[in-house]
């Protein structure tokens, strides 16, 4: 079985947040897994101001960490998904950018972006696919919000007002930003964990063969090229990560 990142699915690499940053960010993340421990684990330790930090490697920092075996990702980690609404993982219309909701949550995508170290591009893209920016929407899953987050994961990442846009995109942004540590950068497996659970790219070693998480990562990445192409034409300076591999 091929190791995640090794799949014939490829894409491009994100970078990583260094422990300084992620400290200060109040969400601690590992790229590699403790030895003996198994790779699908994460640990949360909250602080008694209220402070969350999330690893897969605990003992690196003192705290009172608790073992979660796995987070669901926003299509309920089974493959079943939510369908092919506008928008979806299965809409391959052309990618339209005109629309005023698109920049509704501008400011917010700013903030998340830069605080979690991730391009504004990869997040407009995953609201694009998951919402299509509708703040109240909900998927047969369950999974709620701008970024359809599965309640057990906005409760673990602290989101209390899961259809609250700000609270919602930072908490996806913090769950990208522990992907993208998890995963060493790689766009394309960060996306397949996002949409089918950590678990499911570990159980397969790479992206799940799950139809739903295969189209989810082709129109995340094509929305992604989009949204650069958009910043670059309008002369705005976006950060682009590094082209370590190209989708096929």
């Amino acid at each position: 079985m091929p190791r995640p990142g090794r799949s014939r699915y490829r894409g491009l690499a994100l970078p990583r947040c260094s422990p300084a940053v992620a400290l200060g960010l109040a969400f601690l993340t590992a790229a590699s897994p403790a030895l003996g421990q198994p790779r699908n684990n994460y640990y949360r330790w909250v602080e008694a101001d209220g402070t969350i930090h999330v690893t897969n490697v605990p003992r690196r920092t003192p705290g009172a960490w608790q073992l979660w075996k796995s987070l669901p990702g926003s299509g309920s980690g089974s493959g079943g998904g939510r369908g092919s609404g506008p928008g979806g993982p299965a809409d391959d219309s052309p990618v339209a950018l005109s629309a005023e909701r698109f920049h509704r949550y501008d400011s917010i995508i700013r903030a998340a972006a830069a605080r979690y170290q991730l391009p504004q591009s990869l997040l407009r893209a995953v609201i694009h696919t998951e919402s299509n920016y509708h703040s109240h929407a909900v998927s047969r899953a369950g999974a709620i919000g701008l970024m359809q987050l599965m309640p057990k994961t906005a409760r673990s990442l602290g989101v209390r007002e899961p259809f609250e846009p700000a609270q919602n995109i930072h908490g996806g942004a913090r769950y990208l930003r522990l992907l993208a540590n998890r995963y060493g950068g790689d766009m394309v497996l960060v996306l397949a964990a996002y949409n089918a659970g950590a678990g499911n790219v570990e159980k397969h070693g790479g992206v799940p063969p799950f139809e739903e998480t295969r189209a989810y990562v082709r129109s995340v990445l094509r929305r992604y090229y989009a949204y650069e192409r958009q910043a670059q034409d309008g002369g705005e300076q976006l950060r682009r990560s590094p082209a370590r591999n190209l989708p096929e």
